[in-house]
């Protein structure tokens, strides 16, 4: 018995907080996906920073000549090197630089998705854990209740019509319990495929519910969160990047000079030139570019708006979502709870003396399931609440302050 009990945590590893959150953050495909893109962004950088290359002709062929008739080998070759105008090559950099910003806020913010999508996952799972315990509580409290109407049934003491509410209460709680499990196993799936299904099946969690700082005033919030936020610097880096593409079209419309040097050779003769040749933009005045380039600035600021304005939304509801579920604990913690349990007391001694009916008995029971279950979606709507604003904060989800 005892070599099967520890063969059987051996094979159900536990996993805490701090653990969980390092196999996110090394297994996540999401978080892998915005540092490619970020390395991308770098090497554009890269790119942009290149100076052209000079293009080299080199010709061959035979030679004959007009006069005396004699033969020979002509050859020809000739170097251009293009140069690009400093604002043009200003205007690039920029443009890949703010590239680089963007996506280096664009991989915070996934950091920001993910990592706080899996402490909610994770709390998740504890609540699951949690109403788990309830709901076996009650179904044991009502298998007790249940022997003792059956007792009293058996003695003529209670009416069989009793018993058979006994029973269907009993058979409720067994239902109720054993979803309870199915929840528990669907929110240990959704742990798993946080960490890219590294974690075995049958793991457990070890944790508590986080003892919470006092959060800031909603204005202290708003402005922290407008100056932190990644999601806002992406936006505007990539306002940043179009005004830098639109002055690189502008710029694009000016003659691009290229310098050439070239040499030809007969028998005869030798010629060398140098020249510089220039694109005449008489044809195409980039007026659809630089029309396609202010647009991506007005629909950049507008997204940047939009995210503003939706930000603050999200961060207005998780702060009134936040109070909200702390006026309810303090409601359940200054007596409710308490209340409830003595009713139940109370109404079962009162039954067994015969005093009250078996109904009051049940009313009492679902009385103090619905206090315990509103209790403890309280206290985890008030832990969810808090985990929005610190990722509306901009705080790091993978650093956590205590072991």
């Amino acid at each position: 018995m005892l070599a099967a009990v520890s063969v059987q945590a051996q094979s159900s590893p536990t996993v805490n907080l701090r653990e969980f959150l390092a196999l996110v953050e090394r297994n996540s495909p999401e978080l892998g996906v915005s540092q490619q893109q970020r390395a991308i962004a770098e090497a554009e950088s890269l790119i942009a920073g290149a100076y052209p290359n000079p293009e080299l002709e080199i010709g061959r062929g035979p030679w004959r000549s007009r006069v005396g008739g004699s033969g020979g080998t002509a050859s020809a070759y000739a170097v251009t090197q293009p140069i690009e105008l400093p604002s043009v090559r200003s205007a690039r950099i920029g443009a890949a630089t703010a590239g680089v910003e963007s996506a280096a806020a664009q991989a915070q913010t996934a950091r920001l998705a993910v990592g706080y999508q899996a402490r909610q996952a994770f709390f998740e799972f504890l609540r699951r854990q949690e109403d788990e315990r309830l709901a076996r509580e009650n179904e044991a409290l009502l298998a007790q209740i249940r022997d003792r109407v059956l007792k009293r049934v058996e003695v003529g003491d209670a009416p069989r019509f009793e018993l058979v509410r006994a029973e269907s209460e009993a058979l409720v709680a067994q239902n109720t319990l054993a979803a309870s499990g199915l929840r528990i196993e669907e929110a240990r799936a959704s742990l798993r495929r946080l960490t890219a299904n590294t974690l075995p099946s049958n793991f457990r969690v070890s944790g508590v519910e986080p003892d919470l700082p006092a959060v800031p005033p909603l204005p202290d919030l708003q402005s922290e969160m407008i100056a932190a936020h990644p999601a806002l610097r992406a936006l505007a880096a990539e306002r940043e990047r179009s005004q830098r593409r639109l002055e690189q079209e502008r710029a694009l419309r000016a003659p691009q000079p290229a310098l050439r040097f070239g040499e030809a050779r007969d028998p005869e003769m030798r010629a060398a030139t140098l020249g510089v040749t220039l694109s005449i933009p008489l044809w195409n005045r980039r007026e659809g570019q630089i029309a396609q380039a202010r647009a991506g600035i007005d629909l950049v600021s507008a997204q940047l708006e939009q995210q503003r304005v939706q930000l603050l939304r999200e961060l207005d509801s998780a702060y009134a979502r936040l109070s909200i579920a702390q006026r309810q604990i303090g409601t359940f913690e200054a007596g409710l709870l308490r209340s409830a349990g003595a009713a139940l007391q109370a109404a079962e001694a009162a039954y067994r003396f015969g005093e009250r009916g078996f109904l009051e008995v049940l009313d009492a029971q679902r009385t103090l399931r619905a206090v315990r279950g509103d209790y403890n979606q309280a206290r985890f709507d008030r832990v969810a609440a808090w985990l929005d604003i610190e990722r509306l904060r901009a705080r790091d989800p993978f650093k956590l302050e205590t072991s």
